[in-house]
């Protein structure tokens, strides 16, 4: 009778702990989600994430916030996220920086791409080489072309680790050697290029599209892998002659990679049905410039891989004083 007993309440001690995690995954989410962005305010970065918050809100039911926590490349909005429950009411933007280049480039980096779960891509923002309107380089060709004649007499503005890696990648696809200068952010690459100061500068597409189309400045390649629809008139980088390139930066959400499985697949499930509306989607190109996605966890982490891999080769060939 004892024995019986003692399975009993062996059975129970292990029932009533799933009972309770169905319960919580059933009314997931149980209160408001927090969106965290680890950029500030004001950014297409910043807009699309409370765009995707009001989506959320829309499909689950739940109330929404969303807080910048902007800082150190957006590393401190990233460990803002490790900081909180593992319970999917918070989800943080992510992007190359925070699960590609920073493990690369940043030394004791205070997380690790493991502790993160990738849920939504959403979208792929490709970047677009611009010049003076009044440049002697009409095509990418008279660009690579004096690049290769005179090593390092062509500048090129950048800003940001990704478009470092990216001018890097097309002068070692097209064989030629770059002066890069560092800017701090787009606007200043692109004074300096209105003003000759620079000879080019390699930027995202949803701030060159207007100054492309009023005529301040010349696209000369767009690096996705088509011609881009605000820019029907630039050629791609490939088709300029540079075979295989292509460059991106993607925006996507993660959740905390130690979130029980039932409660991240809900979550997944809520933020790829948020993302299929299409006004949704239409808001999301409009802003951002961008090739809409909408994937969930598989893809994005596929993608996110495929990434590391390519970046790490950069990397490598940027040597060790490749410094943030």
């Amino acid at each position: 009778m004892n024995k019986k007993i003692g399975a009993v309440w062996v059975a129970l001690a292990v029932a009533v702990p799933m009972l309770s995690q169905a319960q919580a995954d059933e009314g997931y989410p149980s209160r408001a989600v927090r969106f965290i962005v680890p950029i500030g305010p004001g950014s297409s970065g910043d807009t699309l994430t409370r765009l995707m918050a009001e989506q959320f809100r829309a499909v689950s039911g739940q109330a929404t916030f969303v807080e910048n926590r902007p800082g150190a490349d957006l590393v401190v909005g990233t460990q803002n996220l490790l900081g909180a429950p593992a319970d999917g009411h918070s989800v943080v933007l992510v992007s190359n920086s925070t699960m590609v280049i920073n493990p690369l480039v940043i030394k004791d980096l205070p997380y690790k791409v493991e502790d993160l779960t990738p849920m939504l891509d959403l979208v792929r923002i490709p970047a677009v080489l611009v010049t003076s309107p009044d440049s002697r380089f009409k095509t990418l060709g008279d660009l690579l072309d004096a690049a290769r004649k005179a090593p390092g007499s062509v500048s090129i503005g950048v800003y940001g680790n990704s478009y470092r890696l990216g001018a890097l990648d097309l002068a070692r696809r097209a064989g030629v050697k770059f002066n890069a200068i560092p800017y701090k952010g787009a606007s200043q690459a692109i004074a300096d290029v209105i003003g000759g100061v620079a000879d080019a500068a390699l930027t995202d597409v949803g701030g060159a599209a207007p100054l492309i189309a009023s005529g301040k400045v010349r696209g000369l390649g767009v690096s996705s892998g088509k011609r881009h629809a605000l820019m029907p008139g630039v050629p791609t980088v490939q088709e300029g002659g540079v075979a295989d390139y292509t460059l991106f930066t993607f925006i996507g959400f993660a959740i905390r990679a130690k979130t029980p499985a039932p409660i991240a697949g809900k979550f997944e499930a809520l933020m790829v049905r948020a993302a299929a509306d299409p006004a949704f989607r239409e808001q999301v190109v409009r802003i951002s410039g961008g090739e809409f996605a909408g994937t969930g966890r598989e893809p994005f982490s596929a993608m996110i891989a495929s990434e590391s891999v390519r970046t790490r080769e950069l990397v490598k060939l940027a040597g060790p004083n490749f410094m943030q």
